[in-house]
């Protein structure tokens, strides 16, 4: 079922996730088919994900599936900011 699906039987607040881009987020609010968008996969490997959007800047390459939910920082803490990534 698609959140369009889904808005023509429920009028609560509606949340989207997973494969969204900042633009098809924006889309998707904007046709009203979804109140708000979560973004989990983006933050991993952009800790600064707001300020991207926010800036239009380029995102870092997703972080390394293998690496995800691992119990070592790797995946974690490793991914530079935008601002960071300038200085390198």
């Amino acid at each position: 079922m698609t959140l369009a699906e889904f808005r023509t039987v429920f009028d609560g607040v509606l949340m989207g996730n997973c494969g969204y881009t900042q633009e098809s987020a924006e889309e998707t609010i904007k046709t009203g088919n979804a109140d708000l968008i979560a973004f989990g996969r983006p933050f991993i490997s952009n800790p600064d994900l707001v300020e991207r959007f926010s800036n239009d800047w380029p995102l870092n390459p997703p972080a390394d599936m293998n690496i995800w939910y691992s119990f070592e920082p790797e995946g974690y803490v490793d991914f530079p900011t935008y601002e960071e990534s300038k200085k390198s």
